[in-house]
């Protein structure tokens, strides 16, 4: 099993066409990437989600960019507005951008341009089980 928090190279390490692994690709910009998800969590609070099964999800979540992943008891969907506030979902700080762009181009996506930022927060007893999101229109990008 791969260890995600190694702290020993590899640094880098492909899981399949398109799939990389890349270890400590965002620790030097720990402090920017933490300041701006304050930024956006005060524009669009964490809230924990309820799925279309019921449940409330125990991640609290936020978003930015121009889409925002959202759940209710109809299904999943990417949408313009934060259904918690009505407003659109906070611009995605350059910081994202910037490593969103980074991180695509190292997996072969050169020319990516990331719409959607979900921003997921684990406090002690939260947790999100094994799954896979199958449901995109395109699966042509990361």
């Amino acid at each position: 099993m791969l260890d995600l928090f190694a702290d020993e190279a590899p640094w880098q390490e492909p899981l399949a066409a398109g799939a990389i692994i890349l270890r400590r690709q965002a620790l030097s910009q720990s402090s920017e990437l933490l300041a701006a998800i304050d930024q956006v969590a005060a524009l669009s609070p964490f809230r924990q989600m309820v799925t279309p099964g019921g449940y409330t999800m125990s991640v609290a979540m936020t978003n930015c960019g121009p889409l925002g992943w959202s759940t209710d008891l109809h299904g999943y969907c990417y949408t313009p507005r934060d259904p918690l506030t009505g407003n659109a979902w906070p611009s995605m700080p350059d910081v994202f951008l910037n490593l969103a762009r980074e991180a695509a181009s190292l997996a072969g996506y050169a020319d990516f341009s990331p719409d959607a930022c979900l921003i997921n927060r684990y406090l002690p007893g939260a947790k999100l089980s094994l799954h896979q999101d199958k449901d995109e229109a395109t699966l042509n990008a990361p």
